[in-house]
């Protein structure tokens, strides 16, 4: 055992080396040798050299899993064949010799029909604008191959690296939960019926799994590797891996596995001149156990390692690896530990001692060594044959982990970690507090053990080990904390204290704009020790403390959607799954970047300033242009036209330039577009242009911030009402108070995209737009042409949520140019990182009020207000008429007085961003009502009702309805019982009622045809789908108009010959409008369809009618818009949420237990499109309130945090545990289509109700510190850093008694 682990000093024969990379993509054999890039990741090649397009990608650094595939690979030691889900983008393709790669297209597809994984997702109603899907899909077949048996536990807790925008994930979990062993058999119920769906395999009989196709090629025999010009090598052995380094000389080079690194720290392999795959080496992944230790291989993936530590864990004395392991399932996600090496993060905290390693904190808090093999002997490899100049006869040695990070490993390999059993005197615990539930790198890493001489006493004995990671790179224990316990009771109120005390003097966290404050880190390294120190004996600890020491734990979550359907009106009304599901869970969606190269297609790039004042002395891009591959540089001076995508003509009141041609706005303003032969080479080259400033200041970058400086930047958009004096008067108390709210990314899956091509008449333009006409007129005032000589087709986006409504049209114009002056095609794609510092985000706001209410009552006798909203550099989306309409919410509002000001930043043009102005304007009045309630010491919920007005209001009822549906009064006790019994674990419940005013605006084309040889329909129409389900209820309302089948109805993508000048697409107004559109296309041939029935004999059906019509010659086709002021007409949508939280004081933590939600959405159109809607909104809220948070450097004025490394969106496990979605019932709409309501985005209104419900919370922990203030501000996001320092939590108040 110990040889299977160490592997042989013995020379060894010459093995054959393959100078290309092997594997199979779907089946097929696939070779990959120097006619590749160094670098180009396995993602890149399935795309841009397979073609195959259903895989995407996104952030390009493993944490949004767009680009998840599948990988079923050798294991050297066990050698099983074994398949996992890998990130494409982070996996350099070299690195897949021997593999088996499959796509979202190799398991499945319309062609050869569906996977059980692709089905489900599709009939769950688990996708929206399916960008995410393909990722989704392979993550989950990933789980279920090779006969894998999954729990739904197991399921839920493997989708931390797949980030949905749009859906909420509710419904995907549910779809692939019910494929788990122990799914509920309602969940089985709801799964496809696998013979309508499936191809059947010959075989087996059963469904095809798309992985029994017969392999081009038997098992890779040669097993090691040499691609000269990638400078990549692949070794299966010692002997192997040690000439190989010996052959390299003084180069440098990196024993490379997984490549995760990249993930972290971008380019990380460049620094390096070779590249040794050293996976396939067993000496590195084998486990050995007995003998009274423990040894795993240094190569061991980050899940082989948790399987390995969790069996090791039945082993008397090794009963602490269990927290090891579930400590690393915290690491990152399921595709990065699937590749992630032990060995790989150990050298990754080497090299970066910044680096937050959770692997270095909890192996040093074990006391782990790391066992280092060096070279000795006689080595053959078919390279080189040499000796090294060491020849000692050990061969390897054991390092500690902390002395690891000093130590030399040149020439030198980590072998394996070493562990040794503890005794029944130990106590073992590691924590990690963290953004967000999963996929998260740490605030603060902690493990702590500790020995003592028994368990009644508690006296430590041994030296005890207290490691953290997070407080500064060069700190790691907490050594006079260790000293300080040597000898002493360890659960003695005195020591407790001394320990804090002391911890507290040497935890000296640093200061880094981009991490959480110094304060915070502190309080919570202090806190995890306190909280290890609570569960060392609970009879020793105050009832009320005891489950301080206990991490939140998340019960698998559910959902439940209560609405009515009436069969009478099908499929109008029906639930059915999107029309696009399939296709979209196949990865045969196309999406802009999807459409395939065009011969001699170039790629753009942007170049942008880094600051974000001053102007532009001089632009230098001749390094660029030299560079190869590199064909030209445009900025402001090539333009032919208006350099502004914000024309006066559209109404937009101040110009935005799509190059900047002096005057430096913001930090992220595009100077100009690098257009090269490749994606990858004009990236490189937007880098190598040089800009110099000149004349800058350091920037503004906050409404607080512009009222310190000259008040040019602020401009009155609605004007104060005078307030009465008899208002005054009817006021018993009056307070003032200030509601701050930050920003928000989009963060579409899809980034800003546009393909333009060079036709015979002018320009095809695929734009990733919310608007295409807004496309269409700045092109052609950019290039100075007719606006008939472009033609844009958008058949769908990767989400959009405003940030396409008037943002895409920078990217077409500078692509237009590009393609126009060069007569080629043109395409950009722009990164996440420069999609997130070019564009703008959700508007900031500030507003400062002043109450005057009844002081009995509650009831607002006033309120004078301010609001004031951060715009970035111009004012051209603000949404400041929208804040005081929807300030109003369902309250009587007749003396509700509020001014708003645009404020103007140092920032990019700030976006519509779902909800915009609504949600804020909700959230206002919303904040003043929990104020009031708190001030007069009364049920905010009372505060409330007494606040709505008593006639036409539903809402009174629908709450009624709602807290007996969601158990409200018997929860709200239950509530407040949990938190007189607990000190450092709160619960809190609020309530948040929304009367969302839907306007009736825009104008929407939609044209309908009718094909005379099966009586098919086609609908082509002005909308843009982008998940909201538009295209599924057109359809479904033209199915219903026409009284055919669904399935005859075929949707196409828009474009703007058939929908010419239309309205954007967003604030909901989209489905409604467009489908009135269609509804009267087709009533329109309806009308001349009855003309030509009533000539003909008996019963025709519709196809005989189609078929006579045609001979008749009458038009089979009709077109209509919708224009406001027809038979629609604005109406309100009334909803109320119930949310309960819990919150772990101790660290900040928090989850949302159960959310139930009511929302009128009059007679849904399509009811699981509406629920999915309703979450999506919800959880994207959820992120607006609690975790999504935006950090600027004060002095460039740039955007800090532009990753998913950094920007934290929810994820799987941050929804609600316990989501539940109930339609008003008996609520028909008369002043809508069919009696159906908007869903898009009401629901986001509500979803403040999360953050009261902590603020509920930390009522109860502020009283219990001592506190006895009415109100408090909290910093927004309440993000786990704002919760923590808003607790008032001290550490004196650390005791166990």
């Amino acid at each position: 055992m110990w040889n299977a682990l160490f592997g042989s000093t013995e020379p060894t024969a010459p093995i054959p080396t393959a100078l290309e990379v092997t594997f199979t993509l779907n089946g097929n054999q696939v070779t990959v040798g120097d006619e590749i890039a160094e670098g180009t990741s396995l993602n890149t090649y399935i795309r841009d050299v397979a073609k195959l397009k259903g895989t995407k990608f996104m952030c390009t650094e493993g944490g949004c899993g767009a680009c998840v595939v599948a990988a079923t690979a050798e294991h050297p030691v066990t050698r099983e064949r074994k398949t996992f889900s890998i990130n494409s983008c982070l996996v350099p393709v070299f690195a897949c010799h021997g593999w088996d790669i499959r796509t979202v297209e190799g398991i499945g597809n319309k062609r050869d029909g569906y996977h059980q994984v692709q089905a489900n997702l599709a009939q769950f109603n688990g996708t929206q604008c399916g960008f995410c899907s393909p990722g989704m899909v392979m993550n989950m077949y990933s789980l279920v191959a090779d006969g894998k048996t999954p729990t739904m536990a197991e399921v839920e807790n493997s989708f931390g690296g797949n980030i949905c925008r749009c859906t909420g994930y509710r419904s995907i979990l549910d779809a692939f939960k019910a494929l788990a062993t122990d799914a509920t058999p309602l969940m089985k119920k709801q799964c496809a019926d696998i013979e309508d769906l499936y191809k059947i395999c010959s075989k087996t009989g059963k469904a095809c799994s798309g992985s029994c196709k017969k392999d081009a090629f038997e098992e890779v025999k040669v097993k090691s590797v040499k691609v000269p010009a990638a400078n990549w090598y692949k070794v299966a052995s010692f002997d192997e891996l040690f000439s190989v380094i010996a052959s390299l000389g003084t180069a440098t080079y990196q024993l490379s596995a997984g490549n995760t690194a990249e993930g972290v720290y971008r380019h990380y392999n460049r620094q390096f001149d070779a590249r040794i795959d050293v996976k396939d080496v067993p000496e590195l992944r084998g486990v050995v156990a007995g003998g009274g230790f423990f040894q795993i291989g240094g190569n061991t993936t980050l899940t082989e390692a948790i399987a390995a530590f969790k069996t090791q864990a039945n082993t008397s004395g090794f009963e602490y690896l269990n927290q090891i392991a579930d400590h690393i399932d915290l690491v990152a996600n399921t595709p990065v530990r699937n590749i992630a090496t032990l060995a790989g993060n150990l050298m990754l905290k080497k090299h970066h001692p910044e680096f937050p390693s959770d692997i270095f904190v909890i192996m040093e808090a074990a006391d782990a060594s790391i066992v280092v093999r060096k070279f000795f002997g006689f080595i053959t490899f078919p390279f080189v044959r040499r000796y090294f100049s060491d020849t000692s006869t050990t061969g390897y040695e054991f390092v500690k982990i902390i002395d690891f990070l000093n130590y030399d490993m040149t020439g030198k390999v980590i072998q394996s970690l070493y562990f040794d059993p503890f005794d029944g005197n130990h106590r073992f615990r590691t924590f990690k507090i963290t953004p967000r539930k999963q996929n998260a790198h740490a605030y603060v890493s902690a493990g702590f053990r500790v020995h003592v001489s028994d368990t009644t006493n508690w006296t430590v004995d041994q030296q005890p080990r207290i490691v953290y990671c997070g407080i500064n790179p060069n700190f790691h224990h907490a050594t006079n904390t260790e000293s300080y316990l040597m000898g002493k009771n360890l659960l003695d109120p005195a020591t407790v204290q001394g320990a804090i005390s002391t911890l507290a003097a040497e935890l000296q966290p640093d200061n880094q704009l981009i991490d959480a404050s110094p304060e915070f880190r502190k309080q919570v390294a202090q806190g995890v020790f306190y909280k290890f120190l609570l569960g060392l004996d609970p009879t020793r600890v105050a009832a009320n403390k005891r489950s301080g020491a206990d991490n939140l734990i998340r019960p698998l979550s559910s959902g439940k959607q209560d609405f009515e359907t009436n069969p009478n009106v099908y499929p109008l009304n029906e639930p059915i799954p999107k029309l696009e599901a399939y296709a979209q869970t196949a990865g045969e969606a196309e999406y802009t970047n999807d459409i395939h190269e065009r011969p001699g297609e170039l790629h753009g790039a942007f170049v942008f300033t880094k600051q974000a004042t001053g102007t532009i002395a001089s632009i230098d891009a001749s390094t660029a242009l030299a560079t190869e591959g590199v064909v030209a540089f445009f900025q402001a001076s090539d333009v032919p036209g208006s350099n502004n995508f914000a024309p006066p003509s559209m109404f937009f009141p101040e110009v935005e330039e799509v190059f900047c041609s002096g005057k430096v706005e913001y930090a992220g303003q595009v100077v100009g577009l690098i257009v090269a032969t490749s994606r990858t080479t004009a990236i490189l080259g937007a880098g190598l242009v040089s800009i110099t400033y000149a004349k800058t200041e350091k920037p503004v970058l906050s409404v607080k911030d512009v009222t310190k400086v000259v008040n040019d930047r602020m401009k009155v958009v609605k004007k104060k009402d005078e307030l009465k004096e008899k208002d005054r008067v009817k006021a018993g108390i009056v307070f003032n108070g200030t509601f701050e709210i930050g920003s928000q990314y989009h963060m579409h899956m899809e980034t800003q995209t546009c393909l333009v091509v060079p036709t015979e008449d002018g320009l095809d333009v695929y734009s990733a737009t919310q608007w295409m006409d807004h496309v269409q007129q700045v092109i052609a005032e950019f290039l100075n042409i007719k606006e008939s000589s472009i033609n844009i087709t958008v058949r769908r986006l990767g989400g959009g949520y405003g940030g396409k409504i008037t943002r895409p049209a920078l990217v077409a114009a500078a692509c237009a140019l590009a393609a126009d002056k060069l007569g080629k095609p043109v395409r950009i794609v722009m990164s996440l990182g420069s999609n997130m510092e070019v564009f703008g985000k959700r508007f900031p706001y500030v507003n400062n009020y002043e109450v005057g209410v009844d002081d009995v009552t509650g009831k607002i006798a006033y309120i004078n207000s301010k609001c004031q909203m951060d715009c970035g550099y111009t004012v051209n989306e603000s949404p400041g008429y929208d804040v005081p309409k929807f300030f109003q919410n369902c309250y009587e509002s007749s003396t509700f007085n509020m001014e708003v000001e645009a404020i103007k930043t140092d920032k990019a043009t700030n976006a519509a961003c779902r909800g915009p102005g609504t949600t804020e304007g909700v959230a206002f009045i919303e904040e003043i009502m929990e104020h009031v309630a708190r001030v007069l010491k009364m049920d905010p919920l009372q505060v409330r009702l007494n606040n709505m007005p008593q006639l036409d209001n539903p809402l009174p009822a629908m709450i009624e309805d709602l807290k007996t549906s969601a158990d409200y009064d018997n929860r709200k006790a239950n509530v407040q019982a949990f938190n007189a019994a607990n000190r450092w674990k709160k619960r809190g419940m609020a309530i948040v009622p929304m009367q969302y005013r839907f306007p009736c605006a825009g104008n929407f084309s939609a044209m309908v045809s009718i094909y005379h040889g099966d009586g098919s329909v086609a609908i082509s129409h002005g909308g843009i789908e982008m998940g909201q389900g538009l295209n599924t209820k057109v359809a479904q309302v033209a199915a219903h108009t026409l009284k055919i089948p669904l399935s005859k109805i075929s949707v196409k993508p828009s474009n703007n010959v058939v929908a010419n000048n239309g309205m954007v697409t967003g604030g909901s107004i989209g489905s409604e409008n467009v489908s009135y559109a269609a509804m009267k296309s087709c009533q329109k041939l309806l009308e001349r369809l009855d003309a030509v029935r009533q000539g003909m004999e008996g019963d025709p059906t519709w196809e005989q009618v189609v078929a006579e019509a045609y001979a008749q010659t009458v038009e089979l086709n009709a077109t209509h818009m919708f224009t406001p002021g027809q038979e629609l007409s604005e109406y309100n949508i009334w909803g109320a949420t119930i949310a309960e939280v819990e919150v772990d004081i101790l660290t900040g933590e928090r989850q949302v237990l159960r959310v139930d939600l009511i929302e009128d959405v009059g007679q849904s159109l399509s009811p699981w499109v509406d629920v999915g809607q309703i979450e999506g909104a919800f959880v994207m809220g959820m992120g607006y309130w609690l975790s999504e948070e935006l950090k600027y450097d004060p002095d460039s004025g740039r955007l800090l945090n532009t990753r998913t490394w950094n920007y934290k969106v929810p994820g799987a496990k941050d929804i609600p545990a316990d989501f539940r979605i109930n339609f008003r019932k008996n609520a028909a709409n008369p002043n809508g289509l069919y009696n159906s309501k908007a869903t898009g985005e009401p629901a986001l209104n509500m979803t403040i109700v999360c953050y009261f419900a902590l603020r509920d919370a930390l009522d109860s922990a502020r009283k219990d510190a001592g506190s006895t203030e009415d109100y408090y501000e909290i910093k927004l996001p309440a993000t786990v850093e704002t919760i923590a320092v808003s607790s008032l939590t001290d550490p004196s108040q650390f005791t166990l008694e």
